[in-house]
């Protein structure tokens, strides 16, 4: 696995675990509410969460970000690594 692809994994790991608990833990509180089901009602709608909001960020997540980043016509972000090893640079 590649540098840049274990990047992607792990990104959309974290990224995918923080969104889906987040959001799970705002609508199980507004569904039960301070209790004490809290705890039980939210793991298990996280644990079927996180797979799914994983596998959509991880297919999907790089296609977003170029077409936000071709709408707000920034520069796609290029890693150091990537830089270096650019073909022009090489022959310079």
């Amino acid at each position: 696995m590649t540098r840049l692809l274990l990047a992607h994994v792990l990104f959309s790991a974290v990224t995918s675990a923080l969104m889906s608990a987040l959001v799970c833990g705002v609508a199980t509180f507004r569904m039960v509410g301070a209790s004490g089901a809290f705890m039980h009602v939210w793991s298990g709608s996280w644990i079927f969460a996180w797979p799914a909001a994983f596998i959509v960020l991880a297919s999907i997540g790089p296609l977003v970000r170029k077409t936000v980043y071709r709408g707000c016509k920034c520069p796609v972000a290029v890693p150091v690594a990537a830089q270096r090893s650019t073909p022009s640079q090489a022959q310079n």
